[in-house]
This record gives C-alpha cells, structure tokens and sequence, in this order.
C-alpha cells in the first residue's frame, strides 16, 4: 500500500535515504536503513530458507514484527524506497510507503538506535517470482528495464514497458487488470520492486522477481535471448 498522509498509529518509521541525508534532519524515532542493495540467488529450498532467517534477523535488530505496521519513507518514489520496503514485505511485515509529505517533520538530528526484538519473519511467497517459476509461468512477464537494455539480452517471452511508463492509475493503459496476476523484474530488483507497488496498489498481483537479469544471466541453464 502507498500513503501519502500521516503513518498508522504505532508505526515503526524506516528513514531509507542516505546516512548523510537522514543526519541532516529525519523523523523523530525513525531508524536509517536501506535495503536496496539485497543480492541473493533463490533456485533451492535451502536458499528459500536462508533467505527467510536473514530476514527474521532483521526483523529482529530493528524491532519489526508482525503486530506492527513498518512505513517507510524516502526523497520521492524512488527505487531505494521500494525495494527497501519490498524486502520488509517480504520477510511477512505489513508494510506502507510514504515518499512525501513527511518533509516538515523531519527535524531530530539525533540517530535513533533501534529497540531489538525477538527475530521472526515469515516469507510471503506470493509475492515473489522466482527464476524457476519463470520458465513456466502463464502469466505476462514485465521487463520494466530501457528498451536498450531489453534489446541488449532478455528474458524469452517478457515484454519490455520502462519503468517510466508506469503510474498509480494506468494498469488499464498498459492492458492490465485488478485481480490480473503479472511478473514484474529488471536488472537487479529494485526498479521492478517499484513497478510492483505501483501495480499492487491498483490491485495487479504483481511479483517481483529479486533475483532479475543479474541472477538470470550468471544461471548457465536459463535460457536468454540477445540479438
């Protein structure tokens, strides 16, 4: 879900900026923490498993469970913003995103040390794409990626709409459905992390695909298509 007016009431509030950026004033109580730099392959149950504890651990450290909603918030709707909240979704956290609005209010300067917890998570797979599923999927495959890089190597059977093309209001535009499911990837996750809230919020079930080209392509046995 996107908000963009004050955050659910006990809400544990994730500053997602740069260390820099949040020092020069952030919300009172917020915790500086970025995700959007997560790599991990995902093929086996074993990764699957990986996966969900280093996310209860996280969830730990910073205080997060399942009885509180977490908002995140960043400069803009931004990549850093989507996939961080993407990850925090992931692991099983209900999850907002706030990318403006929360401007004036952000005056503390103190950093805020978050107030640890017992580690837990519980991995929402219906969320998440994997590599494996791709290659028998039915659904529409998303590469939200430039058109110069689709036409350098892609997925077979994806079809390239930039990130730019998406809105909060134009799955019909792009031939989407509420209730449609979809897969969305780019290179690394993080673009199409953005382009799966943008769909979820007009009710596409979108899936992210974490891994993207960056796991595809260094995969022997998945298959790509260049020129």
């Amino acid at each position: 879900m996107i908000i963009f007016t004050e955050p659910p009431a006990r809400a544990l509030l994730i500053d997602s900026r740069s260390p820099a950026e949040y020092a020069q004033g952030h919300l009172e109580g917020a915790i500086n923490l970025d995700l959007s730099g997560f790599r991990g392959r995902l093929r086996s149950e074993e990764e699957f498993r990986r996966l969900e504890q280093t996310l209860a651990d996280l969830n730990g450290r910073i205080g997060a469970g399942p009885e509180r909603p977490v908002v995140v918030y960043d400069q803009g709707f931004n990549t850093r913003l989507s996939k961080t909240a993407f990850m925090l979704a992931l692991g099983g956290l209900e999850v907002y995103l706030w990318p403006q609005g929360w401007e004036a209010q952000a005056t503390s300067q103190a950093p805020v040390e978050p107030v640890a917890a017992e580690p837990w998570a519980q991995l929402r797979r219906e969320i998440l794409l994997t590599a494996d599923e791709i290659l028998a999927f039915p659904h529409p495959l998303l590469d939200v990626r430039e058109p110069l890089e689709f036409a350098a190597a892609r997925i077979p059977g994806a079809k390239n709409i930039p990130l730019g093309a998406f809105a909060l209001d134009n799955a019909g535009a792009l031939g989407l459905q509420a209730g449609q499911e979809v897969g969305v990837h780019c290179r690394s996750g993080a673009r199409s992390a953005s382009a799966f809230w943008l769909l979820r919020q007009q009710g596409v079930l979108a899936r992210n695909y974490l891994g993207s080209m960056l796991e595809w392509e260094a995969e022997a046995d998945l298959p790509v298509e260049r020129p």
